[in-house]
């Protein structure tokens, strides 16, 4: 056989596997970019909401809706994803977590502390759509899409 022919099969060879290589790389990019794609769509599905039932605060009327994320804190800080402006609202006040398809409401060592259906709760309580969450003077129900 003849070098020009083994230098030819050689460069054949590296081709392949260069295309090869590219290819995998491709492949790789895309599974990753529909995995983000898929992921992102189970994120922003909207989980159900807060709406508030009765509040004394010019500035949080009944009606007012929070959405819910996975973990939803409630409090009088502005940071909270459910900012209660109430002064008998700790600035954390409490959580609301997913868990196992499941809402719980755990209140975060507050002052005034926090009620489940008006009876205070002392550690993480299971929440259903429906149940009336109490934090100062301001109730909330749960509501699950």
């Amino acid at each position: 056989m003849s070098p020009i022919l083994v230098f030819f099969g050689l460069r054949i060879l590296l081709a392949v596997l260069l295309y090869g290589f590219i290819g995998a790389l491709l492949w790789m990019l895309w599974q990753d970019v529909s995995t983000t794609a898929r992921v992102s769509a189970v994120r922003s599905h909207r989980m159900g909401r807060l709406v508030v039932l009765e509040s004394p605060l010019a500035s949080l009327t009944a009606g007012t809706t929070f959405p819910l994320l996975p973990v939803t804190s409630l409090g009088r800080a502005v940071t909270n994803t459910a900012p209660i402006p109430d002064e008998a609202v700790s600035l954390e006040h409490a959580l609301l977590h997913l868990r196992d398809g499941q809402w719980w409401l755990e209140d975060l060592d507050s002052y005034n502390g926090t009620r489940l259906n008006d009876a205070p709760i002392s550690r993480a309580a299971l929440v259903v759509p429906g149940d009336i969450i109490g934090l100062g003077h301001v109730k909330l129900t749960l509501e699950v899409e």
